[in-house]
């Protein structure tokens, strides 16, 4: 079995505090710049949705994210429970895999977006040429009669 060295206290300044999480060390100042990055973001979704360029259903998804983000980040023991849950040896691969699941179900859900406006659009667009044709025959009929009138 391969053993995994923990890096040595030198390496970091000797006034920084550190979370151990099984060997791993994670920076105070990393998670704070993190959560400042958090809350940024969450500033200007809710700032996007104030301005309705973004759809409540939409910015919901991303919030909620957020939401897991910082908790991962302001308890980083949950991150090695939930790798210990899961069977995967070190939290970085169950952060990774937390990713890559939340990115394929935003994938998806834009996917079945995309083909329900797709379709929506077909659909409109169907309607406005029968529209366009009946406008058409209703024009070429008053013509007709205007012009059976100007004969009389």
């Amino acid at each position: 079995m391969i053993e995994l060295v923990m890096p040595s206290l030198t390496r970091y300044p000797l006034n920084s505090v550190h979370v151990e999480m099984r060997g791993y060390f994670m920076l105070i100042e990393l998670r704070l710049i993190l959560l400042v990055i958090i809350v940024a973001l969450f500033i200007f979704f809710i700032s996007m949705l104030r301005k309705k360029k973004l759809d409540l259903k939409y910015c919901l998804v991303w919030l909620i994210a957020l939401f897991g983000v910082a908790l991962f980040c302001a308890f980083p023991a949950w991150l090695d429970s939930l790798s210990d849950l899961l069977g995967i040896g070190v939290p970085v691969n169950t952060l990774f895999l937390v990713c890559i699941a939340f990115l394929t179900f935003i994938c998806i859900s834009l996917t079945i977006v995309v083909s329900r406006l797709s379709e929506r659009l077909r659909k409109l667009t169907q309607n406005i040429a029968i529209l366009e044709c009946e406008n058409e025959r209703n024009d070429t009929r008053v013509e007709s009669e205007t012009r059976n009138e100007e004969e009389k």
